[in-house]
């Protein structure tokens, strides 16, 4: 397997391990990703998702030898392309919340998979970067929609067109990640994330993450606050918001069920 999940508590790690091809994806890794992605979110106990890789790298990107061998056959290289769309969709789109714990270099597609998480720790000596561009190709793994939401048109493009690595310390300027921590630290804070994530309602979470995800694809304020206050609506017939209440009530710490 390339790609494998722990449990630790209530947080599924999926781990990228493919190290000695320093976790280049492929199309058995996209397989393996996806499998894990699916029994994470089936055990009732997992809140929170962590992504990372084994060895010295998060992610270089995907195989090119595997992309290159592909080219002359072109439903293979579209069947390839379009099982890469659809595991990345399927983890932007999971109601758990993602975590992307960036130790090395996350490029190309590395640079993308950070993307499609909630969340990300990079550590301060990584290499982050989109890279397409160095080697005339164009990113297929949701690079050219996700990045601008994140950073901003004129910054996206650069990135983009350019290939050129941004610096950790600027990338948490411009909201590209959530902390840059030393690189032995990094797993470590992530966790710390995780497990504070994991404390929280799991459905307020996932209503949370549907909210911000149509909210954005609603196209315009109105429609935008709109999916909000049908989804608000929803969410106060949840139980978990009765104990919260209780909670709030009795001045203690809620014990969320995820109903």
């Amino acid at each position: 397997m390339t790609v494998r999940w722990e449990r630790r508590d209530r947080v599924a790690e999926l781990v990228l391990d493919r190290a000695r091809r320093r976790n280049a994806v492929d199309q058995a890794m996209l397989h393996d990703f996806e499998r894990c992605l699916d029994e994470a979110e089936a055990t009732p106990e997992v809140r929170v998702l962590l992504v990372r890789g084994e060895g010295p790298v998060f992610c270089a990107g995907a195989d090119l030898g595997s992309v290159g061998a592909s080219l002359d056959d072109p439903a293979l290289l579209t069947a390839f392309m379009g099982l890469w769309g659809r595991v990345f969709d399927r983890l932007t789109g999971s109601p758990l919340p993602s975590i992307a714990a960036v130790h090395g270099a996350a490029l190309a597609g590395g640079f993308e998979l950070m993307q499609a998480c909630d969340l990300a720790v990079v550590a301060q000596d990584a290499r982050i970067g989109d890279a397409h561009a160095v080697h005339g190709l164009l990113p297929g793994g949701g690079g050219t929609q996700r990045l601008p939401r994140l950073v901003g048109e004129r910054r996206a493009k650069w990135l983009l067109f350019s290939g050129e690595p941004i610096d950790p310390a600027e990338a948490l300027a411009a909201g590209l990640v959530n902390a840059v921590r030393p690189a032995g630290e990094v797993l470590a804070h992530a966790r710390e994330m995780a497990a504070l994530l994991a404390r929280r309602s799991p459905v307020a979470t996932a209503a949370m993450k549907r909210a911000v995800r149509m909210g954005l694809a609603a196209g315009g304020e109105q429609a935008a606050l709109e999916v909000e206050r049908v989804l608000v609506g929803q969410h106060l017939r949840s139980r978990d918001v009765r104990i919260g209440l209780a909670a709030f009530g009795s001045r203690t710490v809620p014990e969320f069920v995820g109903e």
